[in-house]
């Protein structure tokens, strides 16, 4: 069942406020605000970025990228490395990528810098669609954590993204939990015992005195791995801009107002956006909670949830771990997710449960320009309760260093939509003939971008090379590895609606 469904489903919440969330839902979810909250990653822009674009914006591309985040990173990469191809000329680049803030301001800044699969779903999969798509599903997913460190190293980013491998350790606080943990953890490795190799579990009094764990029930460990995730995705579009200066160009505060179907057999696009207009051969869609906006067919099937994040000072008797672990933090209720920075802050977000509603207060807020007392009460407080006020310490300083909120996107069915856009989820006619230009999406990652949107964005852009016959001879064309649950697809649209109202969730609840 979807997680989400499962809240607007549950007696513990008014039907009011679920119907309210599910009216959310269902809306519009517009462009980004303007007004933000400050994250604590955007503090130092990259210089190619620290000022808004002053290039004239180009009037044809062949591709149109809307969204600056992890996935449209991705994308132009792969597009831009593995065309055979060129078909731009200096005053037409090949890929334009357009973004309605600043670079990379969206979900991807404002995340928790985690890169971590628990493969705690396994079983969940296994039951659901077999033992194959289960174990394909939960290779593209690790497959993350080699991939991003590996791009990191090759372009020299490693040392500034800081990005690195930990062990992630999963603790668990009561039984039923705990209970629940175990036997998922063994169906994994019994499942897929080489890809499990690393992970373990403790408890009670063989919880290593290291963790600093010792008021946990249990701990899961396993490979994770962590990162600045604004400097990583800038890091990489500044790499494309110095390598491919004539066929890339990016294009920030620039907002897309509309997209109109024109008669063009070449450039069958018209994006209509606040600094002009662009004729493409393709528009792609990465503007993950925001996608309903421009594509109202997903709309109820693509959906934003608002989740908050934290910069704290660790207490001054909590071990420096930055290089050695990361954790999360299951609770009866929810969870909570962190990370530690080489120079100490830790990176603390969560509290999804004690929001307004149980949550539901938050589902299908598109906007990151507020956050919730609730959950600012229980990040302001939970570290220390976690790892123990003895071990904690006494905070030197200010204890919250920043607090932000973004805008994540979940899908009904819980899978991110990955593929070539049909007319009925656009609403605009969709080009006729063989290689012909069309509408693509890449997003909704459920809160786990980290561990979906690299690889989503790398499958997608092969797709339209393929699509435009203009893929390198080196690339895989056949995509074995990626997941066909992700993909989208005519009936996908059809069947994967939320409920609009609260009496239909009942009967919807095998999604």
């Amino acid at each position: 069942m979807s997680v989400v469904l499962s809240m607007v489903n549950s007696a513990a919440v008014s039907p009011t406020e679920r119907q309210r969330a599910l009216d959310r839902i269902h809306s519009d979810p517009g462009i980004p605000s303007d007004t933000t909250t400050s994250s604590f990653w955007l503090q130092n822009p990259h210089p190619d970025f620290d000022q808004a674009s002053s290039k004239p914006l180009p009037t044809d591309a062949n591709v149109v990228i809307i969204g600056s985040g992890i996935t449209g990173a991705s994308i132009a990469r792969t597009l831009l490395q593995n065309r055979a191809k060129s078909t731009s000329t200096s005053s037409h680049p090949a890929v334009v990528m357009l973004e309605a803030r600043d670079i990379c301001s969206g979900a991807t800044g404002r995340n928790g810098g985690h890169i971590l699969e628990t493969a705690d779903e396994y079983a969940e999969i296994v039951d659901a669609f077999g033992e194959e798509s289960a174990r394909k599903l939960l290779l593209f997913r690790l497959a993350h954590l080699r991939e991003m460190l590996s791009v990191a190293e090759e372009l020299g980013l490693t040392e500034v993204t800081q990005a690195r491998k930990v062990q992630f350790l999963s603790a668990y606080f009561g039984d039923e939990p705990w209970k629940a943990a175990v036997e998922r953890l063994r169906r994994f490795k019994e499942g897929m015992p080489e890809e499990s190799a690393e992970w373990a579990s403790y408890e009670g009094s063989s919880i290593p005195e290291e963790f600093n764990l010792s008021r946990a029930t249990g701990v899961v460990t396993g490979p994770a791995g962590a990162l600045w995730p604004y400097k990583f995705v800038t890091g990489v579009l500044s790499r494309l801009l110095s390598d491919y200066p004539e066929k890339f160009h990016v294009a920030d505060h620039t907002v897309v107002k509309a997209i109109h179907s024109s008669n063009d057999s070449i450039k069958p696009y018209e994006i209509e956006t606040s600094r002009g207009t662009i004729t493409a051969k393709h528009v792609i869609h990465c503007t993950n909670a925001h996608v309903g906006h421009l594509v109202p067919g997903l709309r109820g099937r693509i959906f934003p949830v608002r989740g908050q994040m934290s910069a704290q000072t660790p207490g001054d008797k909590f071990p420096l771990q930055a290089a050695k672990h990361s954790w999360l933090f299951n609770y009866d209720r929810g969870f909570d997710y962190l990370t530690q920075l080489p120079t100490g802050q830790m990176m603390f977000g969560g509290g999804f449960a004690n929001g307004e509603g149980s949550g539901v207060g938050d589902l299908g807020i598109s906007k990151d320009d507020e956050m919730s007392v609730y959950l600012d009460i229980h990040l302001s407080g939970a570290l220390s309760a976690v790892f123990g006020h003895k071990s904690w310490g006494s905070v030197h300083g200010d204890p919250i260093q920043a607090m932000w909120t973004g805008n994540m996107a979940f899908s009904t069915d819980g899978f991110p939509w990955v593929g070539r856009l049909p007319s009925s989820a656009t609403g605009r006619t969709e080009p006729v003939g063989g290689n012909m230009g069309s509408e693509w999406v890449c997003a909704a990652f459920g809160g786990e971008g980290m561990v979906q949107a690299w690889l989503c964005g790398k499958a997608l852009s092969t797709m339209i090379l393929k699509h435009d016959d203009e893929l390198v001879s080196s690339a895989d064309p056949d995509l074995n590895w990626f997941p066909e649950q992700l993909l989208v697809s005519e009936e996908r649209v059809a069947v994967a609606e939320m409920p609009k109202t609260v009496s239909e969730t009942g009967r919807q609840s095998h999604l």
